[in-house]
């Protein structure tokens, strides 16, 4: 698990998914944020249940500052939480909520982490959020209505970009491993994935990005690894997904809590 505690005033987060589900709450303030094609304005104490590779992008919404907290939990935590409960899968019906007690809880065992709480303390609290989430907040998985032959395309395309985001990779290159016009791709692959095809590069490039600056190399040769042009460049499209810089997210302490 990682712990993400951010507070800003103009920033706007470039529209990005995180590979494992996250659970956050409006904390001060007044923020926005696109998901699942609106645009949403979450007031203090809104919970946000974001599923895996749920597309989405936090901005202000006035001039005031606003701040959120949100826990990224590994799938293998999810899994063990569903099978507690005799649940197939575990995934969220709304991305945002309005939950005051569910609210107030995160808060807390958010905070906890920032204190030395006992083992005994965090896993009562955490099996008590679980509970009020798979009771309130969770559904059957909804499958997107593509064709199996089109899913399988895009699938080709996204195995090669995951396989080979270290390198320059053209358009047409995607469009023939896909066997479709660059405009189909472009438009098959945004209804597919939520992104474009250069979008979702820039974040699986982040994500190896972020682990391997928790191995502990240097920015720079995270930069060069990750198919980046310099370190600035990288710099700056790491902040724009993650919030931070890449020099703010190295782990300071052993709670690797990371605040902007």
């Amino acid at each position: 698990m990682e712990l993400f505690h951010g507070t800003y005033k103009t920033y706007e987060f470039a529209r990005h998914f995180h590979s494992v589900p996250a659970i956050g709450i409006v904390e001060r303030g007044s923020m926005a944020s696109y998901c699942r094609k609106e645009d949403h304005v979450l007031p203090t104490g809104t919970v946000l249940l974001l599923n895996a590779g749920e597309v989405h992008a936090p901005r202000p919404t006035s001039p005031d500052a606003w701040g959120f907290r949100v826990f990224y939990f590994e799938d293998s935590f999810f899994d063990k939480q569903s099978k507690a409960f005799s649940r197939d899968a575990f995934h969220f019906s709304k991305p945002f909520v309005q939950d005051a007690s569910l609210s107030e809880w995160l808060l807390r065992l958010h905070r906890k982490f920032e204190t030395n709480s006992s083992s005994l303390e965090v896993e009562s609290s955490s099996l008590e959020i679980f509970a009020r989430l798979l009771e309130r907040h969770t559904s059957n998985v909804q499958r997107p209505q593509t064709s199996a032959f089109e899913k399988a395309k895009i699938k080709r395309v996204r195995d090669y970009m995951d396989a080979n985001y270290g390198c320059d990779i053209s358009l047409d290159d995607l469009a023939k491993i896909a066997q479709l016009s660059p405009y189909h791709l472009l438009r098959s692959f945004r209804s597919a994935v939520g992104l474009p095809p250069h979008a979702y590069l820039n974040q699986i490039r982040i994500e190896a990005g972020r682990h391997l600056l928790q191995l502990g190399h240097s920015i720079a040769e995270v930069a060069t690894a990750t198919g980046f042009v310099d370190q600035s460049h990288f710099t700056r499209h790491f902040k724009r997904i993650m919030g931070v810089t890449p020099g703010q997210y190295l782990p300071h302490s052993s709670e690797h809590l990371r605040t902007a």
